[in-house]
């Protein structure tokens, strides 16, 4: 089984009978999130309008109120976990659509996550892969590629189909 996420493209160059043809580009997304100070002013989750390779700066709440907006979405070349406090600007723009109060100079950088992705800037976002021995081949091997939300939410069905592969 081959669900390593980040290292699932390099997983599949150390696997010496997988066809490198078959082995997808693999594409580095970061997605920066920032907060603010104190209990958030919502009750609720906010989901804007989907935006390319991305669902949005949407606000999620954690179980002590406070918000995070994010992610999101910075192509990079290389893994780096750090926020990058130059994307603030654009995180005003996308929140105030839905919070016009954020007032200036409240949002600090909290953290980020890497998505890997298999499409690049300006391509077309396909769905995510799941390859059986029939695709590829290779007796017991599952690959699952790509997936991210919503793929993520389908999990546990994801997981029972993957399971009559064992």
């Amino acid at each position: 089984m081959n669900s390593a996420g980040l290292g699932a493209v390099d997983l599949l160059n150390r696997i010496e009978d997988y066809d490198p043809a078959r082995i997808p580009t693999l594409h580095l997304c970061r997605g920066n999130y920032f907060t603010v100070a104190g209990r958030s002013p919502f009750h609720h989750l906010i989901y804007p309008v989907p935006q390319a390779a991305g669902l949005g700066i949407h606000a999620t709440l954690d179980l002590g109120r406070r918000v995070r907006f994010g992610p999101d979405v910075e192509w990079i070349d290389r893994i780096d976990y750090s926020v990058n406090e130059a994307r603030a600007a654009s995180f005003y723009d996308a929140i105030r659509r839905y919070w016009p109060r954020l007032a200036d100079g409240a949002l600090t950088p909290d953290y980020t996550g890497i998505r890997p992705k298999l499409h690049g800037p300006g391509e077309p976002q396909p769905d995510f892969r799941i390859e059986t021995p029939a695709d590829h081949g290779i007796a017991g091997l599952v690959n699952l590629l790509g997936i991210e939300s919503p793929g993520l939410t389908s999990s546990l069905p994801i997981g029972d189909y993957v399971a009559g592969f064992a």
